[in-house]
Parts: C-alpha cells; structure tokens; sequence
C-alpha cells in the first residue's frame, strides 16, 4: 500500500489547488503553443487507446475504465461528477458515443471494475459536438462509486488523483463501491449505433435514407460516416451491400442520395458498380419509389392518426407504448408520456414516424410541464427532429391544423410542409 500512496495525490492537495485554478493557468500556458498532446494520444500513451477517435467517450483495458468528462460538470465542493446527462442521451438517440458509456457506466455501476477520469474543459460548453481546449494531463481522478441524482442523472463521486506513473498499479487494486439498486439505464436506451459492426448498421442506414428520399433530400458521405460512426472502408462496403440489396429487389438504388458536399454529386462507384450514369436521375426515382404514401392529398398532405389503435388496443402497439414509456427524462414525464403516446396513437402526428425510441412528447406552445400542464391535451407526438424544430419555432401549427415550415429547413423537410394534423382540437394553441 506504500507504494500506492506514492502515486497518489491527497485530497487535501487537490483542495489546496483546486482544479479550475490549475486548469485556468494550464489554458494560458497552452494557448500559444496548442496541447502538449491530443487527447486522444494521451488516452493511448496511458494503455487506454479509443476505440474511436472521432466519438469515444472513454475507453477499457482489462479490468480498467478511463473516461473523458467536462470541467463544467464536476461539482467541486460536493465531488461529484456527471459522468450521464439522462435527458442529453434521451434527445441524442442518435448518438455513437452513447451505447459505449452506457457499457462502461454499467461495468462501474456493479463494481467489477477500476474507474477513473480525464476531466476536461471544452471551447465553448454550449457546442456539439464540443471542441476540448485543455485537460488535466499531469495525474487522472479515481472514481469512488456512482450514484443517481434524483433527475435522472449519473454521477461519480470523485476520489483521490492518481499519478499517471503509477496508474496500471493502482489500478490493480482499486474497485469503485458498488452502487445501491440496479444500473438505470436499460438496453432500450441504447442505439446499438457504436457497438454493431457495419453489416449490422445496414437496416438502420436504409431505414434513415427511405426518411431523406421521403422529404426529397440528399446527405453527404460524412453525413452517414458521423450518423452511424463509420470510417470510410465500412461506409464504402455498407453502401455496396446496401446498394446491391435494392437491385435485387428491383428497387432504385438509394445509396444515390448520398453525395459529394461540394459538387452535390454521387461518385464514380454508383457508375462502376450500379452502371448508373445519372444520379439525378436515379435520386429521382426514389423520390418517386419512397414517396409518402399520403401524398394524394393535395395541396396538403394529410397524416391521420390510426384511430383504430385508440378503441381496439392489440399486443403490438402495447409492446410499442411499454417501450415508450420506459424512455423517461423526468420522473413526472413517465404519465405524460405514456398519456400523450395513447392520445396519438403511438405515432408523430406530422411524420407518422412509429418507432417508440424516436418519438418524444411535446407540450404544445404556451404549456408548461412545471405549472401541471400534463394531460393529453396539452401535447402531441413528434418524431424528435421535429420535436426539436418545433421548439425552435421552425415548425409551426396554424390554428387549422396546418404544418407551418420556416424556410430555413424547407430543402430537407418540405415534404411536410402543409400536412394537416388531426389531433382533435389540441393543436390550436
């Protein structure tokens, strides 16, 4: 245990110089000269390599976890941590970070493993993704147990530093506390986006471009690369099977809505491969193949709730609402969720999106969740982009029941310009 302790940095140290006075000074000592090192060269150098690069949120070797957390997160006083934002990784379904840190939070949870931290400060806290301006590079933070705030949010309490000298024999012996009750965070918040391998990817990437092609849109190589975390080989090798699988279906080929970013183009392999040599007009016949089965209803198109699931609920649909409902982002929101889910009938009243994980509960403008406006009638159900684009005030609801579309975002999501809501009389407001 001697030997330990030589590693070890007391908490007394650290209090005496506090980690946003180290860090401050550290800033201005990088700022001329940049990083001493990236920081994902030091997660590598410590034995610790990402697994990738551009979205890792940390990192295992054996029975050792090392995470990246943000300066603006700790709470120095009380030592603690957020190391999961519950409601962030709700919205950001997504995300291909997410499925690893839930992996790994889960390890820490139970106790099975060593857990420690790189505590980082980012650019500007309100970007995502963000950029990292400086981290601690001279000791990391041991992590004792993690807990659950009453919001939702994990949090690790945060223990002595560790010198980076002495870290592989530190972590030989060092356990976090298990935490009390079972890990929080259930498999149906995971996307399966960083742990499935290309080949698993392909169903969620033909399912996201049928959503593109049905808003007459394009997306660019790095689109898809930064979705569904592929570099450029498996990107390649998933947009042949993809493609092949369309031809064999005898459908167009839809990996030709993916494009250069700057010539707005497909690339030569859709011609060597597909023998396609017009990729316009190629997109257009999966316009036109992928088209909104409800667009006979002009000038507006028309998404209907499925009012039949209202009085004649089947098995189905209650497997879709438990998994709903089980996506919570604060403990009141469970019945206003599950409430507004039923009203709707289990899809976005604009879209007609089905899918429980994509979909969010929106208070419709002018309600509050925090004055007890938490009744049916005082949300709707939108797939999340658009939960989002409502919020922002970029999509709107005449009083007629009407789909209002800023025309900051009419190139992608046109196709729902004009739809007409049918969701009783709620919308109004």
């Amino acid at each position: 245990m001697a030997r330990l302790d030589a590693y070890k940095v007391k908490a007394s140290e650290l209090e005496s110089r506090p980690y946003i006075v180290w860090l401050q000074s550290h800033i201005i000592e990088k700022r001329d000269g940049g990083m001493a090192k990236v920081i994902s060269q030091f997660f590598s150098d410590l034995g610790y390599p990402l697994r990738n690069m551009r979205w890792s949120w940390g990192a295992r070797n054996g029975n050792s976890i090392l995470l990246r957390t943000w300066n603006d997160e700790y709470a120095f006083k009380e030592r603690k941590l957020r190391v999961l934002d519950i409601e962030d990784a709700d919205k950001r379904f997504d995300s291909f970070g997410l499925d690893e840190r839930i992996v790994q939070l889960k390890a820490l949870w139970d106790g099975n493993v060593a857990g420690y931290t790189v505590i980082a400060t980012a650019k500007d806290n309100n970007a995502r993704p963000r950029e990292i301006i400086a981290y601690r590079d001279d000791v990391v933070f041991a992590l004792s147990r993690l807990e659950q705030n009453s919001n939702g949010d994990i949090v690790a309490i945060v223990g002595d530093t560790v010198r980076l000298a002495g870290l592989a024999l530190h972590a030989q012996t060092h356990r976090p506390a298990r935490a009390q009750g079972d890990f929080p965070v259930g498999d149906e918040q995971r996307s399966g986006l960083s742990t499935d391998s290309y080949k698993e990817k392909i169903p969620a990437i033909r399912a996201w471009l049928i959503e593109v092609c049905r808003a007459r849109g394009t997306v660019t190589y790095s689109d898809v690369m930064n979705r569904f975390a592929l570099t450029f080989y498996p990107l390649r090798n998933a947009m042949s099977r993809l493609g092949h699988e369309c031809k064999n279906a005898k459908e167009p080929i839809i990996t030709a809505l993916i494009v250069d970013k700057d010539t707005r183009r497909c690339s030569q392999g859709l011609f060597d491969e597909f023998h396609i040599d017009d990729d316009v007009l190629e997109r257009e016949r999966c316009y036109a193949h992928w088209a909104p089965t409800v667009a006979d209803a002009s000038p507006a198109v028309v998404a209907p709730l499925l009012s039949s699931l209202l009085g004649k609920p089947n098995d189905e649909f209650e497997q879709r609402a438990a998994r709903f409902t089980q996506v919570q982002t604060r403990p009141e929101q469970g019945a206003f969720r599950d409430t507004v889910f039923r009203a709707c009938g289990g899809q976005c009243v604009v879209s007609g999106c089905t899918v429980p994980e994509a979909l969010e509960a929106a208070h419709l403008l002018g309600r509050d969740w925090r004055r007890g406006h938490n009744r049916a009638a005082d949300g709707i159900l939108l797939r999340r982009d658009l939960h989002n684009l409502y919020d922002r005030g970029l999509l709107r609801i005449s009083d007629a029941g009407q789909v209002e579309l800023s025309d900051e975002v009419l190139a992608y999501y046109g196709a729902f310009n004009g739809v007409i809501v049918t969701v009783d009389d709620r919308v109004s407001a």
